[in-house]
């Protein structure tokens, strides 16, 4: 590797001959350790191959999968890592609501729900390990009913070509588990691109070796953990922001910690901050909104806190005013047209 940060390391496990994989991997999680920051780590394998316990990976995929596929599960991932990078640094800032109450889809141990009747629960369930709790769904109702009661980290769908892929359209249709890593089993491998386009994060085409089994299995748990925490702290976060609007904001003291160390974590990525000020002169609004508008304002700072993302820090600073801190300057671009349109089309 050279200087520059890489987007992602992917690796053939294949490619790589089994008399120089001890030491390749060895090699490579030196190389992962030493980077600023973390990357996705991708292991492109097949059904029966080894997967080393080092690296950590983001994620395991089935060799097979489409190049456009890949790009989307990169960039993903990047994503999900700059989430996590977010949650911690504002756990750290802002600290944590005292008797906050999280949602059940938060809730509970680490989790894998199985859905379907293909007959493999024993061997997932042996697969998935001692910590984790496997809880089977025949039925997709039955699985609708589990995911909104508890906390899952991953779900495999084991049923019918039919089945499945209209389990994963009712998942990725829900704003609760769109990013929730979803494994699929097929027998039938001329499936498998139509299964990754469908939205599953991996394909399991079997017969599946076992250890092999156990990492991938593992692999998608721990990213589902990560993304379970953080999608937990960013919405106790947003709760916490809200409450500071009746208190005129949140200090800026915490504000400029926050910024501190939100520009050095994306900085190590190459990238920097954007403040925007949510002020009505920084917009090309209508004259017919700026007039009749009666706070047009807090109109604003609702608009940018529901179009922004939620790795987008949209708040009242004290004696600053409504501010959107974004993760780019092309952030900013895409916020404020996405203000400007709905202002200009929206009866205030």
């Amino acid at each position: 590797m050279d200087d520059r940060l890489p987007s992602a390391v992917i690796v053939d496990i294949s490619a790589i001959e089994a008399c120089d994989r001890n030491r390749f991997f060895a090699w490579l999680d030196g190389m992962v350790a030493r980077l600023p920051t973390d990357v996705p780590i991708f292991f492109l394998s097949g059904s029966d191959d080894v997967l080393p316990n080092r690296p950590k990976a983001n994620a395991t995929i089935t060799r097979a999968v489409p190049d456009d596929v890949l790009f989307n599960a990169i960039c993903s991932h990047q994503r999900a890592l700059m989430r996590f990078e977010e949650a911690r640094i504002r756990r750290l800032v802002f600290g944590r609501i005292p008797g906050y109450g999280a949602a059940p889809h938060y809730r509970g141990t680490s989790g894998l729900l199985v859905v379907g009747l293909g007959g493999r629960y024993p061997d997932l369930q042996e697969a998935s390990g001692r910590k984790v709790e496997v809880i089977g769904a025949f039925t997709r109702d039955m699985a609708e009913n589990y995911l909104s009661q508890r906390a899952f980290d991953a779900v495999i769908l084991d049923s019918t070509l039919d089945e499945t892929l209209e389990s994963l359209r009712l998942i990725r249709m829900d704003s609760r588990f769109t990013a929730i890593p979803v494994l699929v089993v097929t027998d039938h491998p001329g499936n498998t691109a139509m299964l990754w386009k469908a939205g599953a994060n991996d394909v399991l085409t079997l017969p599946l070796d076992e250890t092999n089994l156990r990492a991938r299995l593992a692999t998608a748990i721990r990213h589902g953990k990560r993304r379970r925490l953080a999608d937990k702290v960013l919405a106790e976060s947003h709760r916490w922001l809200t409450q500071q609007l009746d208190k005129g904001g949140v200090s800026q003291n915490d504000y400029h910690r926050y910024l501190e160390r939100a520009g050095q974590a994306l900085a190590e990525r190459g990238l920097s901050l954007c403040e925007m000020k949510l002020l009505p002169e920084n917009f090309v609004l209508p004259e017919q909104t700026t007039a009749l508008a009666e706070n047009l304002y807090g109109t604003l700072l609702s608009v940018a806190d529901a179009t922004s993302r939620e790795e987008d820090l949209v708040c009242v600073v004290n004696d600053i005013g409504p501010v959107a801190v974004l993760k780019s300057q092309r952030g900013k671009g895409r916020l404020q047209a996405r203000i400007e349109a709905i202002l200009a089309h929206t009866a205030l």
